[in-house]
């Protein structure tokens, strides 16, 4: 049985690491939003063949992170005004924290391919450790309530 001391230490344990997974957010967020101003720039000096379809979006919800790639499709009439977006999810290898590279690629234009190449392991790394890290927070939380 733990004391209340030990059980503070636990609480002071866990909300660090919940600061933690934050500051992962924040850095998968900043690298999407990278990749989301390089094609915004690029796309709007490109023909419709050469725009970007890749879009990166990040998701925070509670002590989980998700960093997903989508593919940006159209469909209506440019000259009628009713032409919408939509994204497809591009599905992750199973067993693994990564994008397939070879799928992101061939959906990347070639002008945006370093961007992906430097963006997609960066945000492997992070979904591992947000992943891992959220994984000590149950179990610590398990070990406050089994007291």
């Amino acid at each position: 049985m733990q004391s209340t001391n030990e059980s503070g230490k636990v609480e002071i344990a866990i909300q660090s690491l919940r600061n933690h997974v934050e500051e992962l957010g924040t850095k998968a967020t900043d690298l999407c939003q990278q990749h989301f101003e390089l094609v915004m720039a690029e796309n709007k000096l490109k023909s419709w063949d050469e725009k970007s379809v890749l879009f990166v979006q990040t998701r925070m919800r509670g002590n989980s992170l998700t960093a997903n790639w989508y593919e940006i499709g159209w469909y209506g009439s440019k000259t009628a005004m009713t032409r919408r977006m939509t994204k497809r999810l591009i599905a992750r290898q199973k067993g693994d924290y990564g994008y397939n590279m070879a799928v992101l690629l061939k959906l990347a234009q070639p002008w945006e391919i370093d961007m992906v190449q430097t963006i997609e392991p960066k945000l492997k790394e992070i979904r591992r450790e947000v992943t891992l890290t959220s994984k000590a927070i149950i179990l610590l939380k398990h070990a406050i309530k089994t007291e």
